[in-house]
């Protein structure tokens, strides 16, 4: 009997060109979505690819510039690549945020970040190739159309137009009640032609997402992650249909229940959603960056003003391991030294306003997160955003390897100009190797 109705509901399904167009067209909205994904991937891995073998060249020809200087056949530059200051600056340092496999199925924050970055002793988590953003809420209605977005969106539109007239079709036509099958309720005989219509969505989604997993290699190298999206995948259809099925089964009609459909995609899709992000805007405005200008404009003009031995002092202070190296021992404060120090100083400032700012943020994100509850869509969305490597967390951790290497660099500079070293070929390759 089960399957006398899903062969009726396949037949049904077949006769129905509207409904045959709409699996269709979201079909091949989806594969757009990946494809656009799988664009952006190979776009970033090329990029940086070009990044590498820019450093390469460079780092040959610094490495046949200390050659030439010292086999005597040059001078010296003005900016001399034989101090540890400009050794260190000219070591060509980037760090890069590899794109994950998953991106086909989530751009994400992917196209409001930079992915690379150049990294000097007065670089910042703040540059201009680093734009900031909050949460990924505030994307809703932005940015470009992905898996992600195709999913979370048009998937509940699909089943409006699937589920619309089950079992609302025989109540306009006055059928309803001369329904009668052998041992199934009316409303089991509901359920499983919603089954059907489940089985058939989930199945071109898991045939979509399989393809671009064995296509990547995805499901070699990130297996966990590509399950955990098939499984919100399920959970998330399965979510939807159960919410239409409830309304199907009180419901008056076709046109009744393609109206309720409507209005609870537009309450979860639309409205909830965006009355969040209205609240969290209030409540946390997104103007920080306010925060990291004064920095620049006013505390850090603050420390180029300051004496030289009050410098000298407050390096000394905050990097407790330069008392021991030959400036530290020098009663005699060395001006060119102090001046190549600044920059630590400075760094010390944007770190303190950094962590201010990723507090606020933080604050955000749990308010945000505290309406999962009735905010299942922006839920789904940034499940999907941090399999993919491509949600705020993501970029955040990528932050901070950036001011470790700026940390990393800085204290070699501090290091080795305090010590009064002597840079040349090998000691300029430890320092490429040492800031890889």
């Amino acid at each position: 009997m089960n399957g006398k109705i899903i062969k009726s509901e396949l037949i049904h399904f077949l006769r129905s060109p509207y409904k045959i167009i709409s699996m269709i067209l979201y079909v091949l909205a989806i594969i757009y979505g990946c494809q656009n994904g799988y664009d952006l991937f190979r776009k970033h891995n090329l990029e940086i690819s070009n990044i590498k073998a820019k450093i390469k060249d460079v780092n040959d020809e610094m490495i046949a510039q200390y050659e030439d200087i010292e086999e005597k056949k040059i001078k010296k530059p003005r900016r001399d690549p034989t101090t540890p200051y400009w050794a260190v600056r000219n070591t060509s340092t980037y760090v890069f945020k590899y794109p994950s496999k998953m991106m086909v199925f989530s751009i994400g924050q992917s196209e409001q970040f930079g992915y690379y970055k150049y990294i000097t002793n007065w670089s910042t988590v703040f540059d201009e190739d680093l734009a900031m953003e909050i949460a990924n809420p505030e994307r809703l209605a932005m940015g470009t159309i992905d898996f992600n977005f195709i999913f979370l969106y048009l998937t509940p539109i699909l089943l409006i137009i699937m589920l619309f007239n089950v079992g609302g079709l025989e109540r306009d036509l006055d059928l309803d009640r001369l329904i009668f099958i052998n041992n199934i309720s009316k409303n089991q005989w509901l359920f499983l032609r919603f089954i059907f219509y489940y089985v058939v969505i989930f199945t071109v989604l898991l045939a979509i997402v399989l393809f671009y997993g064995f296509w990547l290699d995805i499901i070699i190298y990130e297996f966990p992650q590509l399950f955990k999206l098939i499984f919100l995948i399920m959970i998330y259809l399965l979510s939807w249909c159960c919410l239409f099925y409830l309304i199907n089964i009180n419901g008056k009609g076709s046109f009744d229940q393609s109206i309720k459909m409507i209005s609870v995609w537009l309450a979860f899709c639309i409205i909830i959603p965006g009355a969040i992000h209205q609240i969290s805007s209030i409540k946390y405005p997104t103007n920080y960056m306010i925060d990291y200008l004064n920095v620049n404009r006013e505390e850090s003009n603050e420390i180029f003003n300051l004496p030289m031995d009050t410098l000298n002092v407050k390096i000394l202070r905050n990097f407790k391991f330069l008392k021991t190296t030959k400036n530290g021992v020098d009663l005699n404060i060395n001006k060119n030294i102090i001046n190549k120090s600044v920059s630590s100083l400075i760094n010390i400032l944007n770190k303190n306003v950094a962590n201010i700012i990723e507090t606020k943020n933080e604050y955000k994100n749990q308010f945000i997160s505290s309406f999962n509850k009735i905010n299942p869509v922006t839920f789904y969305q940034n499940e999907i955003n941090c399999l993919a490597q491509t949600d705020y967390y993501a970029y955040k951790n990528y932050r901070t390897k950036i001011q470790s290497k700026i940390d990393e660099q800085i204290n070699l500079i501090l290091l080795e100009t305090w010590n009064k070293e002597i840079v040349g070929k090998d000691k300029y390759l430890l320092y490429i190797s040492n800031l890889k």
